[in-house]
């Protein structure tokens, strides 16, 4: 045996954390997304590499793929990357990260270790014996996140590991030898699925063992060096792995009369430079090694990672600078929209509103308000339709605009459709929104023989719009403006989103959606009032006229032109039917969900899990009160009852050319005209009648 004089305390050299920015990113949003309030701790993947260069630290990696449960090892980008095993917990506020009681937190890491080393699984997958524990704090407001990284190893008080001496690799092996025990090495790695760190070398034969069949060699009596990939290259010190090693070989492997055993240790150190691979910073030293029992007294944890002052403290990153700008808007908008699911309303599905493309018909008061409601619900398309432009009493009541949209003349970027959309992105460049300049056919809106072309492609225009977007929002100033995107919206079978406003009064409904089979949208005889109405069924914004829509806005005063309601009225309304279509959009029905009214029982209602879906929200802020009444969809509807529908898809533009210059073709489509006739002649009768009482 040598004198204690000529031992070397060996000295291991820690790991280092070295986290890409990925890794930020990604717990950001597995936070937000899956962990949420749940703070128990999740496993966390690290990866570490023999490959690095010279003269560094052990260093434990972390990215993006870091929170993956299945690591595809090629795809990690070398063979001898390894994965290192370990669990995070993510606190929900900084008190409760300060107030951990850190010691006890790595005593149950380390006795985790110990357990599995006194059982069988640490020999039957010695990669166990490399953990990791990470606790943060993540501010996500601010990108701020308070990490603290723990490499758990086993201590035993007054006992200590000493280096007896220290060889190169290729000192100690011959050229030849070295090769084939590469070969073997490689060879070893085949057998199993990711990369193990440690293994043992037969002396006589130079072949590559698994950490259990060394130590039954070992117990055998024969010549055996236990080996593990080293992270570290500072050529001095083994790296940290090696500790928790030596722990599992000071257990299991035979132990003699003296209090401690001699091991030859392979710290191998596998390097590719210059598209050669070379091994000449592999090292073997001889290791003494205490012996130790299952019932040691006392065993310490030891691990906690030092900060950049090198004080066991934990360390802040700010990530908010490195950051894109557009990214961090992106993760904002999102976050209250995700914190919902946390505790409020965890069904909430907010990818099924998010990808929802909406069309705007109209950018007023009501388009504005509407669009920056669908924005903050996370929809990312959406597109506005208006031919008007933005005048200076526009920017005070319509919320997308500013003055200096007002000064514009003649240009096509003054219109409110292309300014809506462009403020819009300055608010959130994230969102996809478009302007579309287009004005909407009509009926009663004489269309001559001059502008028939131009009116054709307005309608082809609007029908592809109609087509291609999910839920429609009608949001003009005359009723008759409506009619044409109602026509459409129903043949295309489109949810369809109203909002109309009086002075100081509104109306938000959603139009039934038919479901396109003629003997399922037939109107039932015999409809009570209390009952539910099914989507199909349900009445549209023209269902309670029996007048066709005209042209409302001949002969109008200044006081009729403009929109005169109560300032806050717009705000009001928009949010509802923002809201409507959220509801909708939550229902296991989506837009075929039916109705309920105010007669209805709420409890017996089927809901969203946000609510109650009506057909009709109608609000009066003189007595600030809300109904929500439902109604049944008018056979003679003039623009979604089976006729007008029909023949609209039979005659196309004819059809629709018609209306625009005769609004009362529709009163001979549907019947209105022999209806209002019939009650013309009833009305005529009961006179009469009520006449020749008095006279007899």
């Amino acid at each position: 045996m040598q004198s204690e004089n000529e031992k070397d305390l060996i000295k291991f050299v820690p790991f280092n954390s070295c986290i890409n920015p990925s890794f930020w990113f990604e717990l950001n949003k597995v936070k937000l997304d899956d962990y949420m309030l749940n703070d128990d701790f999740k496993d966390l993947k690290g990866f570490c590499s023999t490959c690095s260069s010279n003269n560094l630290p052990p260093i434990l990696n972390f990215d993006y793929s870091s929170f993956k449960k299945n690591v595809d090892k090629t795809k990690i980008g070398h063979e001898n990357v390894i994965i290192v095993e370990g669990q995070i917990k993510i606190f929900n506020t900084i008190n409760e990260f300060n107030l951990l009681d850190k010691n006890k937190l790595i005593d149950e890491f380390g006795q985790t270790i110990w357990n599995d080393i006194k059982s069988t699984k640490a020999l039957d997958d010695p990669n166990r014996l490399n953990r990791f524990c990470l606790i943060v704090f993540a501010n996500l407001k601010n990108y701020v996140f308070h990490y603290w990284f723990a490499f758990p190893a086993l201590t035993f008080p007054l006992k200590s590991y000493y280096q007896l001496r220290k060889t190169k690799f290729l000192d100690y092996f011959s050229m030849e030898q070295s090769e084939l025990i590469l070969e073997n090495m490689d060879r070893f790695q085949l057998n199993f699925k990711s990369h193990q760190s440690f293994f043992a070398i037969n002396f006589e034969t130079l072949d590559v063992f698994s950490v259990r069949e060394g130590v039954n060699l070992h117990n055998c009596g024969k010549k055996v060096l236990f080996g593990l990939y080293d992270p570290n290259s500072q050529s001095n010190h083994p790296g940290w792995p090696l500790r928790n090693y030596l722990a599992l070989l000071a257990l299991k492997c035979k132990k003699t009369e003296y209090e401690t055993r001699n091991f030859e240790i392979v710290l191998f150190r596998d390097r590719y430079h210059g598209g050669e691979r070379k091994s000449n910073l592999s090292l073997i030293i001889e290791v003494e090694i205490f012996n130790i029992s299952e019932n040691e007294e006392k065993i310490n944890t030891i691990g906690w990672e030092r900060n950049e002052k090198s004080q066991l403290h934990p360390r802040i990153v700010n990530m908010s600078g490195s950051m894109n700008t557009e990214k961090l808007a992106e993760s904002a908008v999102s976050l209250n929209l995700k914190l919902m699911k946390w505790r409020i309303a965890p069904d909430i599905n907010l990818e099924i509103i998010r990808n929802q493309r909406c069309l705007l018909l109209g950018s007023g008061t009501l388009g504005c308000n509407v669009a920056r409601c669908l924005m903050a619900w996370g929809v990312e398309h959406i597109t506005f339709v208006d031919n008007s432009k933005v005048s200076y009493s526009n920017p005070v009541r319509q919320s997308l605009f500013v003055f200096q949209d007002s000064i514009g003349g003649e240009s096509k970027e003054n219109h409110k459709s292309i300014k809506a959309a462009e403020n819009l992105k300055l608010i959130y460049p994230g969102v996809d929104a478009n302007g579309i300049v287009l004005s909407i056919p009509m009926p009663g809106h004489y269309v001559g023989e001059n502008i028939r072309s131009k009116v054709k492609n307005d309608v082809k225009q609007l029908e592809k719009l109609i087509k291609e977007h999910d839920c429609i929002f009608l949001l003009m100033d005359t009723r008759e403006s409506r009619w044409l995107p109602t026509v459409i919206s129903a043949s295309e079978k489109k949810l369809v989103i109203n909002s109309a406003l009086g002075f100081d009064s509104y109306l938000v409904m959603r139009h039934g959606v038919k479901t396109g089979d003629i003997e399922k949208d037939k109107l039932p005889t015999n409809f009570h009032p209390d009952q539910k109405i099914s989507s199909n069924h349900l009445g549209c914004y023209f269902c309670n006229d029996i007048v066709a829509p005209g042209n409302s806005t001949i002969d109008r005063t200044l006081d009729q032109q403009c929109t005169v309601s109560r300032p806050g009225l717009s705000m009001i309304a928009s949010a509802l039917a923002v809201e409507l279509f959220a509801n909708v959009m939550q229902h296991p029905l989506r837009q075929y969900v039916p109705s309920i009214c105010s007669n209805h029982k709420l409890d017996d209602t089927k809901e969203s899990c946000l609510g109650i879906v009506p057909h009709q929200i109608r609000g009066y802020l003189h007595s600030f009160s809300m109904i929500l009444p439902a109604s049944q969809a008018f056979d003679k509807c003039t623009a979604c009852s089976i006729e007008i529908l029909e023949t609209y898809k039979r005659e196309g533009f004819d059809f629709l050319i018609k209306v625009f210059n005769d609004p009362n073709y529709l009163e001979d489509v549907t019947g209105l005209k022999e209806l209002k006739a019939a009650l013309d002649e009833a009305e005529f009768d009961l006179v009469s009648g009520l006449s020749d009482s008095d006279d007899s």
